[in-house]
């Protein structure tokens, strides 16, 4: 992993109301393809190219820049926090361009919001393009099963599952990864949430092990959508539909 020192140009802030658009585009773009959010969205194929996509893959780009800019807003709503890296703009080195986004809910804060609180984040546009089984599969099957595990997790160390940080989402933009923007992002965040927990989800055994390599610690892992959809993901049948597996994984230590 690259060290953050060789990039001094690049720097951690907190992302302002104003950068909600840009901060939910980078979220997409990262998360494109990724078998959770393929999962919800109830998609049936890939997204082969971002900048070229055929109108079913622009459906579901433009569902999932619907759930991501819910998100940042309710994030902000109920007092979470929306860390980004950012680098000088090539075309104007007075702009910023943000590459890289963290997103982190402090203790007792949750994004199971009230009905106004719903509305004021955008999340009906959300439940209109998932459709109500995507719904149901983010609130009925992969939350309870989450808090489950963290429940279990937490009472075995004699610990407050409520006292501890949620790491909701942390991305770098597939242009410019390889350059250290996570452990950037990381960084900041611990400073953050020091000394309590945090805890997350890994959705691809790839980001399991680079939260492993933050110290992150595997509570349970989950196949998600047996019956249903592939590794992926994506819509399927028949000894395809074996799901896809997702990890609850805690740093017990920051």
């Amino acid at each position: 992993m690259s060290d953050p020192r060789k990039h001094s140009k690049a720097h951690v802030r907190a992302a302002v109301p104003s950068e909600m658009d840009d901060v939910a585009r980078v979220l997409t773009r990262a998360f494109v393809n990724d078998p959770a959010m393929n999962w919800y969205g109830c998609v049936r194929e890939l997204v082969k190219d971002l900048d070229r996509p055929t109108p079913s893959e622009r459906k579901t780009i433009r569902n999932l820049n619907w759930f991501q800019i819910a998100l940042t807003r309710a994030t902000l709503l109920v007092g979470g926090f929306i860390d980004v890296v950012v680098v000088p703009s090539e075309s104007d080195v007075r702009e910023e361009n943000i590459v890289a986004v963290g997103i982190w809910l402090p203790p007792g804060e949750t994004l199971d919001l009230p009905p106004m609180t719903f509305l004021r984040a955008g999340l009906l546009k959300v439940v209109w393009g998932w459709g109500l089984t995507g719904v149901k599969r983010m609130v009925l099957d992969f939350t309870p099963a989450v808090e489950r595990a963290l429940e279990t997790a937490f009472k075995a160390r004699g610990r407050d599952r409520l006292d501890s940080w949620y790491l909701f989402e942390m991305v770098v933009d597939p242009a410019h990864q390889g350059k250290g923007y996570a452990s950037m992002l990381m960084e900041a965040g611990f400073q953050r949430t020091t000394p309590k927990p945090v805890h997350l989800e890994a959705t691809k055994a790839s980001t399991r092990d680079i939260y492993a390599h933050f110290g992150f610690e595997v509570n349970e892992e989950h196949q998600f959508g047996v019956g249903a959809v592939d590794k992926n993901g994506l819509t399927a049948r028949g000894e395809a539909a074996a799901g896809y597996p997702e990890w609850v994984m805690t740093k017990w230590e920051t």
